[in-house]
């Protein structure tokens, strides 16, 4: 049945569970991630056993993913319940994923519905119930998160230490020159022993790294570390870049590695940290250049009050997700009447590698694969 009520086979789902519901319905999806939701696996969708593709996750804030069934892919974007996610992977529309896991859970007629909707009034005093102790556990979660990241930052050092040599080693490998701009040391430092786990939890080892401040408003969020050797190269670790997990109450969405006034008249947002030091490197530090992370948090970026235009400096993706970012970006912001421009590396994604952005440009071509100013901001 199509037309079924969407909050009746939504609050069925929940006494089911959504990860009971999408283990059956999505056998594309690995296993790996229902037994440990908010591990990244392979995406359902674009990824490719030669190419990897190992983007998405289920969402495991807010709410419990077994009350929700939310995911996310870093290329393909966010889905925040079970229905949405079904909707992408299986390229329904809203009610044939509402009748799909209607027919699941046993719902598939009208008479069906109606019996279904009074087994829902009868179990919500449980489903209250385990709502309160999840919210008490998330209360518990974030107060040792917020100790956890306060801790991490406490032991930071600024980069112009002299043990942070492993960093300044890095960064000049990437021929970034602008580390020490005004401010930095607030936002972007080193940490000289960071503990590395991968997905599965297991311990990697020690690392030596530079740890940057996610800010959003103004508000601190959650750290975002970069794992490097004592001679400055990437750690062999299996993601040498993540972010820390941060509070449920916090929302990472509209916010970045915010070194300066963000809110000015013309403003040049990016991806990555690296990506923005290379702009600036190569535009001789005549800009400020705002890095929000990754693309998906490049494509909800919200400009001040007073930015009239945003310059976007994409990566060029095989999968093409970076410049899809952009033109979503771009796009949004037109809506709103401000303007928006596009800058795209020009060189070619070479054989085997999965992009290039701006720091390639930079390392390959130095500051004449940049643009002259004018043409970045006219």
């Amino acid at each position: 049945m199509r037309n079924l009520k969407a909050e009746v086979v939504r609050n069925a789902a929940k006494q089911r569970g959504w990860d009971i519901i999408l283990r059956n319905l999505c056998p594309d999806i690995d296993g790996r991630a229902f037994d440990k939701p908010g591990r990244h696996v392979r995406c359902p969708v674009h990824g490719k056993p030669s190419r990897g593709g190992d983007g998405f996750r289920f969402l495991n804030k807010k709410i419990t993913f077994a009350d929700a069934g939310g995911g996310v892919c870093n290329t393909c974007g966010l889905f925040p319940d079970g229905f949405a996610l079904l909707q992408w992977i299986k390229q329904i529309d809203f009610a044939d994923a509402v009748a799909l896991v209607g027919d699941e859970l046993g719902i598939r007629s009208t008479d069906d519905e109606n019996a279904q909707e009074r087994i829902n009034r009868e179990n919500q005093s449980k489903l209250d119930a385990r709502r309160k102790e999840f919210e008490e556990k998330e209360r518990a979660s974030n107060l040792y998160l917020r100790s956890r990241l306060n801790q991490m930052w406490k032991e930071t050092i600024p980069l112009s230490h002299p043990a942070a040599e492993p960093a300044r080693l890095y960064l000049a490998s990437r021929k970034i020159l602008c580390w020490d701009k005004p401010g930095a040391e607030r936002v972007v430092r080193f940490h000289p022993r960071l503990a590395s786990y991968n997905e599965d939890g297991a311990f990697e080892g020690e690392f030596p790294g530079i740890v940057a401040k996610v800010t959003r408003d103004g508000v601190p969020i959650t750290l975002h570390r970069y794992f490097l050797t004592d001679k400055g190269l990437k750690a062999s670790v299996e993601s040498s870049k993540k972010m820390c997990s941060y509070p449920t109450d916090r929302l990472v969405t509209g916010g970045g590695i915010i070194i300066g006034n963000m809110d000015a008249e013309i403003v040049h947002v990016c991806e990555g940290l690296e990506t923005a030091w290379a702009i600036e490197t190569g535009m001789d530090q005549e800009i400020d250049v705002f890095p929000t992370v990754n693309a998906t948090l490049l494509e909800s970026f919200v400009p001040g009050p007073s930015t009239k235009m945003v310059v976007i400096w994409a990566d060029k993706d095989r999968s093409g997700r970076g410049e899809e970012a952009a033109s979503e970006l771009k796009r949004r912001l037109w809506e709103k009447g401000i303007k928006a421009q596009i800058m795209m590396p020009s060189l070619p994604i070479a054989d085997g590698e999965k992009s290039v952005d701006w720091n390639d440009v930079l390392i390959q071509l130095g500051r004449m694969g940049f643009p002259k100013r004018r043409r970045a901001v006219a």
